[in-house]
């Protein structure tokens, strides 16, 4: 069972639902550390003024924003007053049909449980979790969280309530003012073409399998990290990916019918 990183209350209307928070992802990343390269010793950073290269203390540390080419800088304590307050509570303002949102404005996912197993508790959770499933809305409220507040969106997944944080709509770019498709008859897909795209989409086409996929990166690393200690220290070898040309191929329509018979028969 992940560790609970926040506890606290969701509310609609008149209905109180309590809940605890847990991290809806695994952080598998391979981290590395910095090291000298000749030792293999671990390494420190310091903290050096630009001006007079001291080493600066943390407590002497501020945080500075450049304004009209003046930094202003702001402490600890000024930063705290203007931190929103830490309150344990979600309060739903709006419920939005889930096709509605942008898949680009969620950020972080994490996964809601029932507070306690009593139930009162237990009785509230699966009435907002059921509703939402079969109304199929989303619930979009606000969070505090390490000193932050987030706008969130809260849905049914899994016959679990799940939240994700989300990016607000000036943070997304609007693809309508990005100009990178070139437009005219000359650069119109033909109609035989198009056809035989999606007859390759539907050859193609799967019922989606999360596990079907592996984190090849990370794979590829580990197995450079243990043959690396293997070969106790010597350099291992690592083979280079064949380029490969981002062009597309001359003949469209020649490439989509070879495609569409190589996904048929395999």
């Amino acid at each position: 069972m992940p560790s609970t990183i926040w506890t606290g209350t969701i509310s609609f209307g008149l209905v109180a639902v309590p809940v605890r928070m847990v991290s809806a992802t695994r952080d598998l990343d391979i981290h590395f550390h910095q090291v000298d390269g000749r030792s293999g010793d671990r390494v420190s950073n310091r903290r050096i003024s630009e001006l007079d290269s001291k080493e600066v203390s943390w407590d002497e540390i501020g945080r500075g924003y450049e304004l009209d080419g003046q930094a202003v800088v702001l402490t600890d304590d000024e930063l705290s007053a203007a931190a929103p307050e830490r309150t344990h509570m979600i309060e739903i303002e709006e419920f939005v049909d889930s096709s509605e949102i942008d898949p680009a404005q969620f950020d972080h996912p994490y996964l809601l449980l029932p507070g306690s197993d009593t139930e009162g508790v237990t009785r509230a959770y699966r009435l907002l979790r059921d509703a939402m499933a079969k109304t199929g809305r989303t619930a979009i409220g606000r969070v505090v969280l390490r000193s932050n507040e987030y706008l969130a969106a809260v849905h049914e997944r899994d016959d679990l309530l799940a939240l994700s944080t989300m990016l607000y709509a000036d943070e997304i770019r609007d693809a309508a003012e990005i100009d990178a498709v070139p437009s005219g008859d000359a650069w119109a897909s033909k109609r035989g073409e198009v056809t035989a795209a999606i007859e390759l989409i539907d050859a193609m086409s799967v019922d989606f399998d999360p596990s079907a996929y592996e984190d090849r990166d990370r794979q590829r690393l580990l197995e450079l990290i243990q043959s690396k200690r293997a070969r106790k220290g010597k350099a291992a070898a690592v083979s280079e990916p064949e380029a490969q040309s981002s062009e597309p191929p001359p003949d469209l329509m020649a490439a989509l019918r070879e495609s569409l018979a190589r996904a048929r028969n395999s």
